[in-house]
Protein backbone atom coordinates (compact mmCIF):
# COMPACT_ATOMS: atom_id res chain seq x y z
CA UNK A 1 0.00 0.00 0.00
CA UNK A 2 3.31 2.53 1.02
CA UNK A 3 4.35 1.62 -2.70
CA UNK A 4 1.29 2.82 -4.04
CA UNK A 5 1.28 6.23 -2.51
CA UNK A 6 4.95 6.31 -3.51
CA UNK A 7 4.16 5.80 -6.94
CA UNK A 8 1.39 7.76 -7.24
CA UNK A 9 3.26 10.96 -5.39
CA UNK A 10 6.40 10.21 -7.80
CA UNK A 11 4.08 10.53 -10.55
CA UNK A 12 1.83 13.75 -9.31
CA UNK A 13 5.85 15.37 -8.76
CA UNK A 14 6.63 14.22 -12.89
CA UNK A 15 3.33 16.28 -14.33
CA UNK A 16 3.71 19.32 -11.66
CA UNK A 17 6.91 19.51 -13.39
CA UNK A 18 6.41 19.00 -16.50
CA UNK A 19 3.45 21.89 -15.94
CA UNK A 20 5.81 23.97 -14.76
CA UNK A 21 8.07 24.00 -17.66
CA UNK A 22 5.46 24.48 -19.76
CA UNK A 23 3.97 27.61 -18.17
CA UNK A 24 7.75 28.90 -18.15
CA UNK A 25 7.84 28.14 -22.13
CA UNK A 26 4.86 30.12 -22.72
CA UNK A 27 5.60 32.99 -20.49
CA UNK A 28 8.95 33.52 -21.48
CA UNK A 29 7.11 33.30 -25.04
CA UNK A 30 4.58 35.60 -24.22
CA UNK A 31 7.33 37.79 -23.00
CA UNK A 32 9.38 38.25 -26.22
CA UNK A 33 5.93 38.42 -28.09
CA UNK A 34 4.97 41.21 -25.52
CA UNK A 35 8.44 43.32 -26.01
CA UNK A 36 8.62 42.52 -29.54
CA UNK A 37 4.97 44.50 -30.15
CA UNK A 38 6.16 46.91 -28.23
CA UNK A 39 9.65 47.91 -29.64
CA UNK A 40 7.53 47.84 -33.18
CA UNK A 41 4.81 50.16 -31.75
CA UNK A 42 7.74 52.46 -30.33
CA UNK A 43 9.33 52.60 -33.72
CA UNK A 44 6.39 53.69 -35.23
CA UNK A 45 5.20 56.72 -32.79
CA UNK A 46 9.28 57.60 -33.19
CA UNK A 47 8.35 57.60 -37.14
CA UNK A 48 4.76 59.72 -36.88
CA UNK A 49 7.04 62.07 -34.51
CA UNK A 50 9.48 62.77 -36.60
CA UNK A 51 6.88 63.46 -39.44
CA UNK A 52 5.19 65.79 -37.41
CA UNK A 53 8.30 67.33 -36.64
CA UNK A 54 9.07 67.52 -40.30
CA UNK A 55 5.55 69.04 -40.90
CA UNK A 56 6.15 71.41 -38.80
CA UNK A 57 9.19 72.65 -40.20
CA UNK A 58 7.61 72.88 -43.11
CA UNK A 59 4.90 75.24 -41.87
CA UNK A 60 7.19 77.39 -40.53
CA UNK A 61 9.36 78.01 -43.47
CA UNK A 62 5.88 78.38 -45.59
CA UNK A 63 5.07 80.71 -43.18
CA UNK A 64 8.60 82.78 -43.44
CA UNK A 65 8.29 82.60 -47.31
CA UNK A 66 4.74 84.01 -47.09
CA UNK A 67 5.97 86.89 -44.53
CA UNK A 68 8.31 87.57 -46.85
CA UNK A 69 5.93 87.95 -49.88
CA UNK A 70 3.41 89.74 -47.81
CA UNK A 71 5.95 92.47 -47.24
CA UNK A 72 7.03 92.62 -50.92
CA UNK A 73 3.51 93.43 -51.60
CA UNK A 74 3.36 96.04 -49.22
CA UNK A 75 6.58 97.63 -50.83
CA UNK A 76 5.06 97.71 -54.14
CA UNK A 77 2.32 99.13 -53.20
CA UNK A 78 3.54 102.01 -51.32
CA UNK A 79 6.15 102.45 -54.04
CA UNK A 80 3.16 102.30 -57.16
CA UNK A 81 1.95 106.29 -56.44
CA UNK A 82 5.33 107.69 -56.30
CA UNK A 83 6.60 105.87 -59.76
CA UNK A 84 7.29 107.72 -62.29
CA UNK A 85 5.45 105.53 -64.79
CA UNK A 86 2.34 105.93 -62.47
CA UNK A 87 -0.82 106.49 -64.72
CA UNK A 88 -4.47 106.54 -63.71
CA UNK A 89 -6.39 105.01 -66.30
CA UNK A 90 -10.51 105.85 -66.17
CA UNK A 91 -13.02 103.29 -66.73
CA UNK A 92 -16.42 103.47 -67.15
CA UNK A 93 -18.75 104.43 -64.21
CA UNK A 94 -16.07 106.64 -62.97
CA UNK A 95 -13.65 103.64 -61.97
CA UNK A 96 -9.90 104.05 -62.22
CA UNK A 97 -7.28 101.45 -62.26
CA UNK A 98 -3.88 102.34 -61.82
CA UNK A 99 -1.55 100.64 -64.51
CA UNK A 100 1.19 98.80 -63.12
CA UNK A 101 4.81 100.74 -61.98
CA UNK A 102 6.53 99.23 -64.89
CA UNK A 103 4.35 99.87 -67.44
CA UNK A 104 5.81 103.75 -69.67
CA UNK A 105 2.47 104.70 -71.11
CA UNK A 106 4.72 107.60 -72.92
CA UNK A 107 6.45 104.44 -75.50
CA UNK A 108 3.04 103.31 -77.21
CA UNK A 109 2.65 107.50 -77.98
CA UNK A 110 6.05 107.63 -78.79
CA UNK A 111 5.69 104.04 -81.49
CA UNK A 112 2.34 105.39 -82.70
CA UNK A 113 4.52 108.52 -84.04
CA UNK A 114 7.10 106.41 -85.42
CA UNK A 115 4.59 104.16 -87.23
CA UNK A 116 3.11 106.92 -88.83
CA UNK A 117 6.70 108.29 -89.53
CA UNK A 118 8.07 105.52 -90.85
CA UNK A 119 5.21 104.88 -93.56
CA UNK A 120 7.64 104.58 -96.49
CA UNK A 121 8.06 102.90 -99.99
CA UNK A 122 10.48 100.32 -99.97
CA UNK A 123 10.63 99.44 -103.68
CA UNK A 124 10.51 103.31 -104.17
CA UNK A 125 13.67 104.00 -102.30
CA UNK A 126 15.47 101.19 -103.52
CA UNK A 127 14.60 102.27 -107.30
CA UNK A 128 15.74 106.03 -106.52
CA UNK A 129 18.67 104.97 -104.81
CA UNK A 130 19.80 103.13 -108.01
CA UNK A 131 18.42 105.90 -109.73
CA UNK A 132 20.17 108.70 -108.48
CA UNK A 133 23.41 106.79 -107.55
CA UNK A 134 24.45 104.85 -110.71
CA UNK A 135 27.23 102.28 -110.54
CA UNK A 136 30.40 103.84 -110.80
CA UNK A 137 32.96 101.01 -109.43
CA UNK A 138 35.36 98.70 -111.98
CA UNK A 139 33.33 95.32 -112.80
CA UNK A 140 36.23 94.37 -113.68
CA UNK A 141 38.37 94.92 -110.73
CA UNK A 142 35.55 93.28 -108.79
CA UNK A 143 35.38 90.14 -111.00
CA UNK A 144 38.75 89.49 -110.28
CA UNK A 145 39.00 90.04 -106.77
CA UNK A 146 35.84 87.54 -106.60
CA UNK A 147 38.01 85.20 -108.65
CA UNK A 148 40.75 85.23 -106.69
CA UNK A 149 38.51 84.95 -103.47
CA UNK A 150 37.18 81.60 -105.21
CA UNK A 151 40.62 80.56 -106.26
CA UNK A 152 41.90 80.76 -102.93
CA UNK A 153 39.82 79.22 -100.47
CA UNK A 154 40.55 77.17 -97.26
CA UNK A 155 42.93 74.67 -98.48
CA UNK A 156 44.66 77.03 -100.81
CA UNK A 157 45.34 79.15 -98.03
CA UNK A 158 46.53 76.54 -95.85
CA UNK A 159 48.84 74.96 -98.34
CA UNK A 160 50.21 77.95 -99.66
CA UNK A 161 50.89 79.35 -96.03
CA UNK A 162 53.25 76.59 -95.11
CA UNK A 163 55.41 77.59 -98.47
CA UNK A 164 58.47 80.64 -98.21
CA UNK A 165 57.31 83.58 -100.05
CA UNK A 166 58.74 83.67 -102.96
CA UNK A 167 57.04 80.02 -103.86
CA UNK A 168 53.89 81.59 -102.94
CA UNK A 169 54.34 84.25 -105.18
CA UNK A 170 55.45 82.46 -108.00
CA UNK A 171 52.45 80.03 -107.43
CA UNK A 172 50.18 82.85 -107.36
CA UNK A 173 51.94 84.38 -110.98
CA UNK A 174 51.16 80.60 -112.17
CA UNK A 175 47.28 80.02 -111.38
CA UNK A 176 46.20 83.86 -111.60
CA UNK A 177 44.48 85.39 -115.06
CA UNK A 178 45.38 88.41 -116.44
CA UNK A 179 43.10 90.49 -114.72
CA UNK A 180 44.01 89.02 -110.99
CA UNK A 181 47.67 89.24 -111.65
CA UNK A 182 47.42 92.84 -112.31
CA UNK A 183 45.54 93.03 -108.83
CA UNK A 184 48.26 90.99 -106.91
CA UNK A 185 50.73 93.63 -109.31
CA UNK A 186 48.98 96.24 -108.05
CA UNK A 187 49.05 94.63 -104.19
CA UNK A 188 53.03 94.16 -104.17
CA UNK A 189 53.65 97.83 -105.75
CA UNK A 190 53.99 99.44 -102.45
CA UNK A 191 55.66 96.93 -100.80
CA UNK A 192 58.91 96.56 -103.52
CA UNK A 193 61.14 97.97 -100.82
CA UNK A 194 59.88 95.80 -98.22
CA UNK A 195 60.40 92.49 -100.41
CA UNK A 196 58.04 91.12 -98.11
CA UNK A 197 54.38 89.50 -98.83
CA UNK A 198 51.55 89.00 -96.48
CA UNK A 199 49.42 85.95 -98.01
CA UNK A 200 46.43 87.12 -95.63
CA UNK A 201 47.03 90.61 -95.75
CA UNK A 202 46.43 89.89 -99.52
CA UNK A 203 43.20 88.58 -98.81
CA UNK A 204 42.09 91.37 -96.62
CA UNK A 205 43.30 94.26 -99.42
CA UNK A 206 41.01 92.02 -102.04
CA UNK A 207 38.03 91.83 -100.07
CA UNK A 208 38.43 95.62 -99.56
CA UNK A 209 38.23 96.10 -103.51
CA UNK A 210 35.22 93.69 -103.54
CA UNK A 211 33.75 96.25 -100.93
CA UNK A 212 34.61 99.05 -103.00
CA UNK A 213 33.55 97.95 -105.75
CA UNK A 214 30.57 95.65 -105.74
CA UNK A 215 27.43 96.75 -107.71
CA UNK A 216 25.63 94.77 -105.37
CA UNK A 217 22.98 96.52 -103.72
CA UNK A 218 21.94 94.92 -100.30
CA UNK A 219 18.65 95.76 -98.71
CA UNK A 220 18.17 94.73 -95.35
CA UNK A 221 15.32 94.22 -93.90
CA UNK A 222 12.82 93.44 -90.37
CA UNK A 223 10.32 90.99 -92.03
CA UNK A 224 11.21 87.71 -93.52
CA UNK A 225 9.02 87.22 -96.14
CA UNK A 226 10.01 91.05 -98.16
CA UNK A 227 12.00 90.65 -101.36
CA UNK A 228 12.75 93.31 -104.01
CA UNK A 229 15.07 91.32 -105.55
CA UNK A 230 13.02 91.66 -108.85
CA UNK A 231 13.91 95.24 -109.07
CA UNK A 232 16.91 94.76 -110.94
CA UNK A 233 19.69 91.78 -110.99
CA UNK A 234 21.74 93.32 -108.56
CA UNK A 235 19.29 93.99 -105.85
CA UNK A 236 20.17 91.69 -102.95
CA UNK A 237 17.30 91.44 -99.94
CA UNK A 238 18.60 90.06 -96.69
CA UNK A 239 16.59 89.53 -93.37
CA UNK A 240 18.19 91.61 -90.40
CA UNK A 241 16.41 90.86 -86.99
CA UNK A 242 17.83 94.12 -85.97
CA UNK A 243 15.78 96.35 -87.94
CA UNK A 244 12.61 96.86 -85.93
CA UNK A 245 11.02 99.29 -88.55
CA UNK A 246 11.75 100.63 -92.65
CA UNK A 247 14.93 99.57 -94.29
CA UNK A 248 18.56 99.48 -94.41
CA UNK A 249 20.66 100.00 -97.67
CA UNK A 250 24.39 98.96 -98.30
CA UNK A 251 25.23 99.58 -101.70
CA UNK A 252 28.88 101.38 -103.30
CA UNK A 253 30.14 101.13 -99.88
CA UNK A 254 27.59 103.89 -98.23
CA UNK A 255 24.76 103.08 -96.05
CA UNK A 256 21.84 104.18 -96.74
CA UNK A 257 19.13 104.31 -93.31
CA UNK A 258 15.75 104.39 -93.27
CA UNK A 259 14.92 102.55 -90.33
CA UNK A 260 14.45 102.13 -86.96
CA UNK A 261 17.68 100.03 -85.66
CA UNK A 262 18.29 98.05 -82.47
CA UNK A 263 22.08 97.86 -81.89
CA UNK A 264 24.06 96.64 -79.48
CA UNK A 265 23.02 93.25 -79.72
CA UNK A 266 25.17 90.30 -80.37
CA UNK A 267 23.98 89.63 -83.51
CA UNK A 268 24.46 92.89 -84.99
CA UNK A 269 25.58 92.90 -88.72
CA UNK A 270 28.84 95.15 -89.56
CA UNK A 271 28.23 96.69 -92.64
Amino acid sequence: MTAVFISIFLVMGVMIYFIIISLRLVIENATKKVNAYFLSKLSEYDDDFQKKIDEIQNLEFSKEELKQEIRMLQMDHNSLGTSRFYRPRPVERDIFIPTARYIDNVFFEDYKLVKNLLIIDKEEIIRTILDKFPYAGDKKRYNAAKSILQTLNFEAVYDLSSLPEETQLKLLDEELKREEKKLLKEYLEPLREAKEFNLLGFLNWINEVITKESPILMAYLGEKDEDYSYIADNVICQFDSNVCEGIRIVYQNRLYDYSVYESRRRNEYIY
